[in-house]
């Protein structure tokens, strides 16, 4: 009875359920294919080191246009600014679409990606710090990650199962329509403008030294979880669309079980519910390094769901805490610098090294670092 009380206490929070909607949505869309896109790459006989580089191109993108976004946010509102990276996203699914025939450079592309994720995250963010309560933190947090989640689970087996069957083509169009109706919830209630007055000098002088490594080790854990992992398990182990899609929706449907229990803990004692998940995720980082079967890859990803539950979810709420205290936006913008800067070490060091397994090590070690937090 009493979750059902927070349930109903969360349906009318306007402005957070307008969000709830709209990440689903998204969230639908990328899972279909985000997955793929470092595959997909390589297919079309890009080296490993370009797809990295790429990544890296991408991520140093994102961390530069942070304070652009947080000025164009507050000129045009926070959910216009998740409005605004839509197109963007467009435009980087047509020029995939159009890869093999035009050769695009890698760079436009990772130029037109990392623009789209500056505008959505620091709207997104600012958004949620703003709308979401302290005291049920966790257990919102949990809830948006549950609509999001319930729409990956099918995303990555659909996903496969269309490039298997039709192409990737025709899962770019999907995609881009998906993302296009994922904009229109977020304008069923009116926009918050807010001036933003900062100085980029002060934004990185005001913040803790732990603090910046433990976002490193984010941005080195999530850019391992979502690229290095995924292309070793495909073309060492899996070699099949539908077979890493499956894998990738029982990850996330592992992940979706454990979430609500998670956000719950997380509004009693985040703090340790975050030390106990980043010492779950780094033992299964370096299980990681010993897998070289099917069953393996099912057992450990399905692990890994879990772990990456429980970390992401008190980080995220202990950072609208700090948010909240602080200059929101300032805090965001810290943020999200940071954590691109760890995704941009560990691509051009992963460029460099060329041994996957060994980006697994990286994301081990950087779950450690959650410890600082």
């Amino acid at each position: 009875m009493h979750g059902y009380h927070h349930f109903l206490h969360f349906l009318k929070n306007r402005e957070l359920n307008e969000l709830y909607v709209s990440i689903a949505i998204r969230g639908f869309a990328l899972s279909m294919i985000s997955i793929f896109i470092p595959i997909y790459l390589l297919k079309l006989n890009y080296s490993l080191d370009s797809v990295l580089i790429f990544y890296a191109i991408l991520n140093a993108v994102h961390a530069l246009f942070v304070i652009p976004a947080a000025k164009l946010s507050s000129k045009f509102g926070f959910k216009h600014s998740i409005f605004f990276s839509v197109p963007l996203l467009i435009i980087f699914y047509i020029l995939l679409y159009t890869l093999e025939l035009y050769n695009w450079p890698l760079y436009l592309l990772a130029i037109i990606f990392g623009l789209n994720n500056s505008l959505f995250w620091i709207g997104y963010h600012t958004d949620f710090s703003k709308f979401s309560e302290m005291t049920n933190r966790g257990k919102e947090i949990s809830f948006v990650n549950i609509f999001s989640s319930i729409s990956h689970v099918a995303g990555p087996l659909m996903g496969g199962l269309i490039l298997v069957f039709i192409g990737f083509k025709f899962l770019f169009i999907i995609a881009s329509l998906l993302l296009f109706i994922s904009a229109i919830p977020l304008f069923f209630s009116k926009d918050v403008h807010e001036p933003i007055n900062f100085s980029v000098k002060q934004i990185f002088a005001d913040q803790k030294v732990r603090d910046y490594f433990s976002f490193i080790g984010y941005g080195v854990e999530t850019g391992a979880g979502a690229v290095i992992w995924p292309i070793f398990i495909f073309f060492s182990i899996l070699n099949n669309f539908i077979t890493l899609g499956f894998i990738t929706s029982i990850s996330l449907l592992f992940s979706l079980i454990f979430m609500f229990v998670t956000g719950i803990f997380s509004d009693i004692k985040r703090t340790l519910v975050l030390r106990v998940g980043a010492l779950f995720n780094a033992i299964v980082w370096g299980i990681k390094t010993f897998v070289g079967t099917f069953l393996q890859v099912f057992i450990i990803d399905s692990f890994y769901g879990m772990s990456k539950t429980m970390i992401s979810i008190p980080f995220d709420a202990l950072s609208y805490d700090k948010a909240s205290k602080s200059n929101i936006v300032e805090f965001i913008i810290f943020r999200e610098v940071i954590i691109q800067t760890g995704r941009v070490i560990l691509f051009i060091s992963m460029a460099f090294i060329a041994d996957l397994i060994t980006g697994f090590i990286f994301g081990g070690a950087a779950s450690l670092l959650f410890l600082l937090f």
